[in-house]
């Protein structure tokens, strides 16, 4: 009994234990339920990582150092250094205000195409490697380059599809005219903190649209062409041109041997040399020029010279006495398989075989040949068919065939390449800041110094028109010629012309005379046949002459008359395929008739030429041309690309 008073007691005056025991034991369910939620929690966080992970590419300490960064400060917007080389002065640079920590990537502060930056920002630009990654890559030091930093690279999301590696090399910017239609230029070049691009008979300067409420800033291609003649001299297809700062001008080069100044800051054009019939056979063939610091030099691989062209000169000096191609021995300087020119002090001739060769001086007097060992990365047959470089810039050679740009030191001959897509179409370059510019289709591509590819990466070899596969060379047993003179887009200098097609002579491995098959090149249609061809007379032929000489131009018509005896054959699909100077028709051939391939159409001879003339039968050939979409294959091509592009044609380049 006084035990249920004195617990009764204790109960009711508030001091009884179960409370604080009850507290106890809730805090110690409390902690060990909160405890097992932090582990279940990191678990699923582990699991969370690994998935992510499983999902996309594991991230460089610099990219995850990028993508920390971001998250503490004001986003920099993304931008590549787009600058012509250092030999041309910058205009001031453009203040940068944005806040900058220790570890965040900074912009370019001498950025003078500020423009430019936004459209060349990639939209998954890969991490930047150390330094010694750079060197693993076999990318040349170049000991005037300075590093650029690399903009801040934002997380890959999971979801976001993963780009193949050849998509993700460089930036690019779409090239548009004035009305939003893609162009696709030739040639580009820089002066004064501007590109310029070439075509075939147009000149563009890049602009910029001025921003509006819904559509920002954009470039696109303003037209500087030139007029249909300048100083009367008419404007023929463009072979390349080269920028020539001191003059503010550019100077162009056309296939018939003219040379033509653009002055950027006036508009104005101006005839710089036309080209004369001033030297006995052959005619001389400027295939490619550069500006060595006064004049302009051109290299003619028929002649075998390099040629010094004064402005409004009409004679040239020479590098080398002369000596023409098939009298060269031994010590003689030899550049009759030469395919580009370039000048930085010190003259480059690129080869066909891809081999390089640099001359100090520039006369008979003081040239002195030097060698230039480099040696590209991979295996791959070199398919050159540009050569570009400027004062304390790296030697560019590009490879259109191959889809692929090489880098060389010019101290020390180390090479790397910047490999392109197989759906690549790799036209001309122009050195920038720390990298490159290059015309791709219908756009321009930057790649930087490190971002080139591994020396075992894989080429791509650049595609050809379907309609050109399987085409055979029209001559028994024939093979393509070896000089560059017989080829599309070759000077005519005799008619003041360009050539549209591909001359088989006897030699060289074709066996051609007098009566020679000429055989279709692929079944078609014939659309044409000469079979009453009535050539030329001596008073005819004078007469053509001397009005091309006079118009310093071969009209349509005159052409016509030159090329003689023909067939055309129409294969469908826009391709055409003509056949020219042929001594007599196949009897058994009608307008209108089917075609195989390889069936005979005519015989070879001289008609048209000339030489067809009493006392003048000589020299039978073939001219052979192909024709795609309204124009002859070559036209706007370089002779180097054009090269290339029949070796692939003819099952020769690969």
């Amino acid at each position: 009994m006084s035990r249920r008073k004195n617990d009764a007691a204790l109960f009711e005056s508030g001091k009884s234990r179960v409370p604080f025991v009850a507290g106890i034991a809730f805090l110690v369910v409390g902690f060990v339920f909160c405890r097992t939620l932090s582990v279940n929690g990191s678990e699923t966080a582990d699991a969370s990582l690994i998935a992510q992970a499983a999902s996309k590419p594991v991230r460089t300490p610099v990219r995850q150092e990028a993508a920390h960064t971001s998250e503490s400060q004001p986003e920099i917007p993304p931008s590549v250094i787009l600058q012509p080389h250092a030999q041309i002065k910058p205009s001031p640079p453009a203040q940068q205000n944005a806040p900058v920590r220790q570890h965040a990537v900074s912009p370019p502060q001498n950025n003078f195409l500020q423009p430019l930056q936004n459209f060349f920002a990639p939209h998954h630009q890969p991490p930047a490697r150390p330094q010694h990654n750079i060197q693993q890559q076999n990318t040349p030091a170049f000991s005037h380059t300075i590093m650029v930093p690399q903009p801040p690279v934002q997380p890959v999301s999971a979801t976001r599809p993963l780009v193949k590696p050849e998509q993700q090399k460089g930036t690019s910017i779409p090239l548009v005219d004035e009305t939003g239609k893609p162009v696709t230029p030739s040639a580009v070049v820089t002066q004064n903190g501007k590109f310029y691009f070439l075509g075939p008979k147009h000149l563009w300067v890049m602009e910029w649209t001025e921003a509006t409420a819904t559509e920002p800033r954009h470039a696109y291609l303003k037209k500087c062409h030139p007029p249909a003649a300048i100083d009367k001299i008419p404007v023929q297809e463009f072979n390349n041109m080269i920028s020539v700062a001191p003059r503010k001008s550019l100077v162009i080069l056309s296939k018939a041997g003219d040379l033509f100044e653009y002055f950027t800051e006036t508009g104005a054009w101006h005839q710089y040399r036309a080209n004369v019939w001033l030297t006995g056979s052959p005619d001389p063939d400027y295939v490619d020029l550069a500006f060595n610091g006064k004049d302009i030099i051109l290299i003619d691989p028929e002649r075998n010279e390099i040629w010094v062209c004064p402005p409004n000169s009409k004679y040239l000096s020479p590098y080398f006495r002369e000596v023409m191609p098939w009298q060269v021995r031994r010590g003689d300087h030899y550049v009759g398989d030469g395919i580009g020119i370039a000048y930085d002090g010190l003259t480059y001739i690129l080869r066909k075989s891809g081999t390089l060769t640099k001359y100090s001086g520039n006369s008979r007097a003081n040239v002195r040949q030097m060698k230039f060992p480099y040696r590209a990365p991979g295996r791959a047959r070199l398919r050159p068919s540009r050569l570009i470089t400027a004062a304390g810039a790296p030697v560019y050679i590009v490879e259109r065939e191959n889809n692929r740009v090489l880098c060389i030191d010019k101290k020390t001959g180390q090479t790397s390449h910047f490999v392109f897509s197989r759906s690549a179409d790799l036209r001309g370059l122009a050195p920038i800041k720390d990298g490159f510019a290059i015309v791709n289709g219908d756009t321009l591509v930057t790649r930087k110094f490190d971002t080139a590819d591994a020396p075992a990466a894989e080429l791509h070899p650049r595609r050809i028109d379907h309609r050109l596969e399987g085409i055979g060379i029209p001559v028994p047993g024939g093979c393509l010629p070896s000089h560059l003179g017989v080829f599309p887009g070759a000077r005519r200098l005799y008619r003041y012309g360009i050539h549209a097609g591909v001359d088989f002579f006897n030699g060289a491995g074709n066996r051609v005379v007098m009566g020679t098959p000429a055989l279709a090149a692929e079944s078609g249609k014939i659309t044409r046949l000469d079979r009453n061809f009535k050539d030329m007379d001596a008073a005819t032929f004078n007469r053509v002459m001397s009005q091309c000489a006079r118009e310093h131009n071969t009209s349509d018509h005159n052409e016509d008359l030159f090329r003689g005896c023909q067939v055309w054959i129409d294969h469908g699909n826009r391709m055409v395929t003509r056949y020219a100077h042929l001594d007599k028709i196949n009897n058994g051939l009608k307008e209108n008739a089917f075609v195989t391939r390889g069936e005979k159409i005519g015989y070879i001879g001289v008609s048209g030429t000339g030489q067809n003339l009493p006392g003048r039968a000589k020299y039978p050939h073939l001219h052979f041309e192909i024709w795609l979409d309204g124009h002859y294959v070559g036209y706007g091509l370089t002779p180097g690309e054009t090269l290339g592009l029949y070796e692939d044609i003819f099952g020769t380049g690969r």
